[in-house]
């Protein structure tokens, strides 16, 4: 299983970009990040899964927000591991 995180500036900004995401019929929702992704911004983010990703980097690209990243997480009998993705 694979999901996807954007990690923001502000809570401020991950409301608003959710709010965008479902306004163009992208499945998602507003998550706490891992710790192993996000410890220094704001612990608040969009969770969506890859089945929406083609539509999701292309609002990513288009909506402007300052200081987005992306972390893809990978599933694992292990646990998980996480990676950053360029947008």
């Amino acid at each position: 299983m694979v999901n996807y995180y954007v990690a923001l500036e502000s809570r401020t900004h991950a409301f608003l970009l959710e709010r965008r995401m479902k306004n163009e019929g992208i499945e998602c929702e507003i998550s706490f990040l891992p710790r192993e992704v996000m410890n220094d911004l704001c612990n608040m983010g969009i969770k969506f899964n890859e089945s929406v990703f083609p539509e999701a980097i292309d609002l990513l690209r288009r909506c402007g927000l300052p200081g987005c990243s992306l972390y893809k997480e990978i599933v694992t009998p292990d646990g998980y591991i996480y990676s950053e993705v360029q947008i």
